[in-house]
Formats: C-alpha cells, structure tokens, sequence
C-alpha cells in the first residue's frame, strides 16, 4: 500500500523554490563581486606602486650631466621618492597642498612644509623665514637638503643667522595661494621675520583670472548636488575593477591637466601680471602692518632669456609649450617694471639669473641643486644687506 503524504507538512511552493534560488544567485553574485573588486584593489594598487615607482628613463650618464654629480645612485633614490610621493590633498582656503610624506630624501610635515634634511619646528623659538612658490620652490628633482629655500637656509647661517627657512612650496601652486597660505600661518598666529614669494612660472601657466587653482574642476565636482550625479556614474568612477578593466585595454590615462590655458591677448597677459603684483603689494601691506618683511623673487623661466641649446639634454619642446605665457609676459613684465607700473620695493628681478657654471634645469622647469644654490644666494644677499633679520 502506497503511504499518503502528511497533510500537516508544508510543501514548498514553486514561488518560493524560485525565491530561495534567485535570492542564492544573487548574494553569490553580492560575494563574488566584492571579492573581485577587493582583488581588483590589490592589483591596481600594485599597478599605480609600480607606476610610480618607475623613475625618469634616465642613464646614469644622464644623471650626472643633469645634476653635476658624480653619484647617480642618490639621485635616482631621489627621483624614486618624488615618483612616489602621494597625490595633493584638500586644505582649506587654498584648495589642496602636498600630501605628508616622510622619506630618506623627499619629507613633507603634516602642517605642509617640506624638510630640509635637518628637524624643524614652526613652534621653535628663533628666527623663521617662509619660503612661499610652486614646485620649483617645492624642490621637484632634488633631495629635501637640495632646495631653494633648504639651501637659502645655508647660506643665512653661514651669516651667523640663527634662523630656521620653512619650505611651503607646493606644486602648481601661484601668488594667491600663496597669499593666502601666508594668511592662514599668521592668523594662527604663526608669524615669520620674513617672508619669500617666488613666482613666475605658476601664475602664467594659466591665463584664467578671476583665479582658479589646479584643483578648481575637481572641487567644483565632488560639491555638486547628489541627484546631479548619476549613480552608476559615480561607482564606475570609483570601482577598481573597473579601472582594472582600463588598465587591460590601455584606455588608463591620467587626466589632462585643467589649467594649461594659452594667453591668447596681450590683455590677458597684461591682467595676470596685475593678479601678480596685486597679490604682492596685498602681501607687502600685511607685513608692514603685522611687523615682518616681506621679499618678492621674480623667478628665471626656460621660456624668458635663457638658452635652451645649453642643457645637458635636449629638452621636450612639446612639455615646454606648456609653459609659453610665460615668454609672453616676462618681456611685458620688463617693460612695465622699466616704467615703474609695478611693486619693486624688496622685489629681485631675477628672471635673467642662471648658474655661472654647470647644468641649470633637470627637467623641463625645475632648478638644478646648482641653480637652487645661485638663487639662494641672490635672495639672501638682499635678506642680509637690508638687515631683515634680528
């Protein structure tokens, strides 16, 4: 005799079958997709490790005409550091800043400025001056001991100045950013003796006025309204498998740089130089009034009399395009300074210096530590001889 099936246990329903089976897939698909997203991660992270740790394809022949040095292995240690330094974060007021880092060759505080090979304290008793400027200020391509403002620091001591040189440069960085980082330092009540401002190259990389800095698009960005972000958008943005996937088919290319604007009128050089010596005579009145100096460097460019035939390799013209306002303005810069149209109090003109030997730049832009070194002692002449220091 056949048994009859117990009237008082539930069958399960074919929707239900069907629920439990869908709902499996479905965390199974949740699980697999986290997992893969977490491998991607790990192999992007790897990827952008490797990336940047790939120095400049540099010989060592090459280092030693570029850095006049007969020790390549420090400097592609330095350029293994720089490549490796963290990307720019959010700082209030002047938009982003370097990233802390701390290296054997390359350290950035977490208050923003660069090392000099030796331990600093903005709370220190004693003398201070700021070095305020772009990534030429900043130091791309030299050790922390090697740049402007390190080495300014060198020869103020060699003086008998007991005086500490803070290095808040920062790359892309222009005259006001610069400001306003001063701004901020003093009114938390952090006041130098004296204060350096070395521009040129940043402020006309860009023809924008009113002023916008290299994050501007980026910021504008993450502040829109949610519901004008679509989400899908949003999470393609940030997934790394994703990213992954560009990377395998090579559409993995940074971002195109949002402040290389050619100028395109002499009225639009002529409204950067005037943002620039604006900034300079806003700075000037500061420090007159809150009791410091203020000292203004007119920096030398590779697009302003100097002759790119010298360098101790060719350099990339289509890099050095990047930076052709600046041989529009600097020669209406001269003219201007020549009538007295511009602030020249405490102000160097340094736009035809270059080192009376060796190798000037060894990149596009940025100073060799020969060229840091003529420089530092330009600025601290006129520091010395004007008694800006107790």
């Amino acid at each position: 005799m056949r048994r009859r099936r117990s009237r008082n246990r539930d069958e399960p329903s074919p929707i239900g079958i069907a629920f439990t089976k869908v709902a499996t897939v479905f965390l199974a698909a949740i699980i697999a997709l986290g997992v893969t997203e977490w491998a991607a991660g790990l192999a992007m992270g790897k990827i952008r490790e490797n990336r940047s740790a790939a120095t400049p394809s540099l010989s060592d022949p090459d280092i030693v005409r570029l850095y006049d040095t007969d020790n390549p292995t420090l400097y592609r240690a330095v350029l293994e550091e720089l490549a490796r330094q963290g990307e720019a974060v959010y700082s209030p007021l002047v938009e982003y800043a370097s990233a802390p880092q701390r290296g054997r060759y390359v350290t950035v505080s977490p208050e923003g400025y660069r090392g000099n090979g030796q331990p600093q304290d903005l709370a220190r008793a004693g003398a201070k001056v700021f070095v305020f400027g772009g990534s030429t200020t900043f130091g791309t391509g030299v050790a922390d001991a090697e740049t402007l403002p390190a080495q300014l620091g060198e020869v103020l001591r060699a003086a008998d100045k007991d005086v500490e040189v803070f290095n808040f440069g920062a790359a892309s960085w222009y005259s006001t950013q610069e400001r306003v980082a001063l701004e901020r330092l003093v009114t938390a009540g952090i006041r130098p003796d004296v204060a350096v401002f070395v521009d040129g190259l940043s402020d006309f990389q860009s023809c924008q006025v009113p002023d916008r800095t290299a994050w501007s698009n980026r910021l504008a960005q993450a502040t829109l309204v949610t519901s004008r972000v679509p989400l899908t958008a949003e999470l393609g943005r940030r997934s790394n498998l994703l990213a992954f996937g560009r990377w395998l088919f090579g559409d993995d290319k940074p971002e195109a740089p949002d402040r290389t604007t050619l100028c395109n009128s002499d009225a639009e050089v002529d409204r950067v130089i005037r943002r620039l010596d604006t900034n300079r005579r806003i700075v000037a009145a500061m420090a007159d009034r809150l009791g410091f100096k203020a000292v203004f460097v007119q920096q030398p460019v590779p697009t302003y009399h100097y002759d790119n035939s010298k360098r101790a390799m060719p350099v990339n013209t289509e890099l050095l395009a990047h930076h052709m306002n600046s041989a529009k303005a600097y020669p209406r810069m001269a003219e201007m300074r020549a009538a007295g149209q511009l602030l020249t109090d405490n102000t160097l003109w340094l736009a035809e210096l270059e080192p009376a030997e060796g190798n000037a730049y060894v990149d596009t832009v940025h100073y060799s530590p020969r060229f840091n070194r003529t420089l530092a002692e330009a600025i601290g002449r006129l520091i010395l001889d004007g008694a800006m220091l107790p």
